[in-house]
């Protein structure tokens, strides 16, 4: 007789035998799948279970986000694990658990719901349960060029803080999706290495996200310069300027360095990054903007 697949949301002692599941494929560490709730992040209904008799063999795990939208920040659901047992799939248990998760979502009243995959059965699933394709990421190597700009980028100080949070809040409303909350800035004391400003004189226009080779990145990465007042081309070629060796970049389909990075005749090739997105509200327009990364 077939055992019979039972669903709920995450309950005290669910633990062990979530992490069973999951520490075998690294689907997450062990120490912060424990703390999760100490986040405001994340709350049991926003994780869902799919059991056969004590054995958890599924587990999707959504939690709050928020994005700037529509000229302010809203609150949205966030998916960032969905992991069914290899011997338990293609018995709709992915399908059930995410079908699950949006009418809480939507109980919170939240907007919608985000998340990436990078794998084409993972993206046939979500387009079934109703999500749209937003973005698809892209990636190139920038080369070094001397080609002088007004334009200089700089290490951060403690100084800057402020005025990036503003220059954000300025990109959040001219690109769709960027995650921004007001009350946390994205570049502080602690993450201040990982990024360079881009400064015009005596002011800042912007800044990126900017990795040097590491035993994590290799060969390093930049993604989308998070400038929104400044010609992209003036951008690219202000940090073509600085590099002394080629330099990967990330950005996405209809990126407002898509079309740039092209001119300059940089090739940009599909990672298989996509951002998908489930509106509570079909009749949303969001075409009006360009598109991003929503990383912090």
């Amino acid at each position: 007789m077939r055992n019979t697949i039972t669903y709920r949301h995450w309950q005290p002692g669910d633990d062990d035998a979530v992490l069973e599941l999951l520490l075998p494929t690294e689907q997450c560490g062990e120490d912060y799948y424990r703390k999760k709730f100490e986040s405001q992040w994340c709350e049991p209904e926003g994780i869902r279970l799919a059991f056969v008799n004590d054995r958890v063999v599924g587990h999707v795990f959504g939690t709050r986000t928020l994005l700037f939208f529509q000229n302010k920040v809203q609150d949205f659901g966030n998916v960032t694990l969905v992991y069914v047992a290899p011997d338990m799939r293609h018995h709709g248990i992915a399908t059930r658990l995410m079908q699950e998760l949006s009418p809480y979502f939507e109980r919170r009243n939240y907007r919608g719901i985000l998340l990436n995959t990078d794998t084409e059965a993972a993206y046939q699933l979500y387009r079934k349960v109703g999500y749209q394709e937003v973005t698809r990421e892209l990636e190139t190597q920038i080369s070094p060029r001397q080609d002088p700009s007004r334009l200089i980028w700089t290490e951060v100080t403690g100084e800057d803080f402020d005025i990036l949070h503003q220059i954000k809040n300025r990109w959040a409303s001219q690109n769709f999706p960027v995650c921004w909350n007001p009350q946390y800035p994205e570049v502080h004391q602690f993450n201040m290495k990982q990024y360079r400003v881009l400064r015009c004189e005596d002011n800042i226009v912007g800044y990126a996200k900017w990795d040097e080779p590491s035993k994590h990145l290799p060969h390093g990465l930049i993604q989308d310069p998070v400038v929104p007042d400044r010609d992209p081309m003036e951008v690219i070629t202000s940090l073509q300027e600085v590099l002394s060796a080629p330099l990967p970049w990330k950005t996405v389909v209809g990126s407002r360095y898509e079309n740039p990075l092209r001119f300059f005749g940089y090739t940009l090739k599909p990672t298989g990054s996509v951002e998908m997105l489930l509106f509570f509200d079909p009749e949303i327009d969001w075409s009006s903007l360009a598109r991003t990364r929503p990383f912090w």
